[in-house]
């Protein structure tokens, strides 16, 4: 399906993107082109949400190993990084931690299929010593004031005497948009371009706090907290008990071709789901 003029602009925001962006190739260490009888084999880009990430490159990985048709590479990048590249052209998957909204989905000419893959939950994490100091538990007020910067010091919540340093990802990322969206705009100094570096960063520091995806939070060096009295787990997001809980998303320019649809079945199937659940996600279908 031909890509609307309007979003063919986005093609050298995509460029820029392509060269800032970590390149995964999934399936082996010398990426051929070509099967063992001399055929053609087809590739397929997925690029996106960091929080996905992990998610589609233990798929993609999988599913090359099953099947010699098509291989699978993924690249990061957050979640706008990878619709800019599916409206280019220059990815057949979008990875996605939000959902395009209906303004996005109009500047796309409608053109974007969506696909539930996985639920998560954007939980709130801090530093290690402050959760041991005490702080386990953050109303919505409070969390606000702290990414606005009317609250600076642990102290004013309970904790110790620290300058508190709140970390946001950058703008790109859907999960910083789902965090603006139900709780502040953040207002900060510390941004970081992944997850995986909010997690080194809150884990390394004495008086952090940040959000990330369910699957992240297992580090020693974190301290989750409840937020609103509910603590994210896979139990609080399957009863939608837990406020931040999200679904995660994979995109398509229109209906998937075939292969597409191969890779799409096998990520919702029941090997996609149980990688989903071993990695900390919950399964689509719960």
């Amino acid at each position: 399906m031909t890509r609307p003029e309007s979003v063919m602009t986005w093609v050298v925001v995509a460029i820029f993107v392509t060269a800032a962006a970590f390149f995964y190739f999934i399936g082996g260490e010398d990426p051929a082109f070509f099967d063992s009888s001399g055929g053609t084999v087809s590739t397929l880009s997925v690029a996106g949400s960091t929080t996905v990430l992990p998610f589609a490159e233990a798929c993609a990985r999988e599913f090359n190993r099953e099947q010699k048709d098509v291989i699978v590479t993924v690249t990061g990048g957050g979640t706008d990084a990878g619709i800019n590249r599916l409206a280019a052209g220059l990815a057949e998957i979008a990875m996605a931690s939000r959902k395009v909204d209906d303004a996005e989905m109009e500047d796309l000419g409608g053109h974007l299929a969506e696909h539930p893959i996985a639920r998560d939950a954007v939980s709130i994490v801090v530093s290690r010593p402050i959760r041991e100091a005490g702080i386990d538990d953050l109303s919505q007020d409070q969390l606000r004031a702290i990414y606005t910067g009317e609250i600076t010091s642990w102290k004013e919540l309970g904790g110790p005497d620290r300058e508190i340093i709140a970390v946001s990802r950058s703008p790109g990322s859907g999960t910083g948009e789902i965090f603006s969206e139900r709780v502040a705009t953040p207002g900060v100094a510390v941004y970081r371009d992944s997850s995986a570096e909010v997690e080194k960063y809150i884990a390394g520091s004495d008086r952090a706090i940040g959000y990330l995806g369910l699957n992240l939070v297992c580090n020693e060096g974190l301290g989750v907290v409840a937020y609103e009295g509910v603590m994210p787990s896979v139990e609080t997001v399957k009863d939608g008990s837990y406020p931040l809980a999200r679904t995660l998303y994979m995109y398509t320019w229109g209906e998937p071709d075939e292969n597409e649809w191969a890779f799409l079945d096998f990520v919702t199937g029941e090997k996609g789901q149980t990688i989903a659940e071993e990695l900390g996600f919950v399964p689509v279908s719960t």
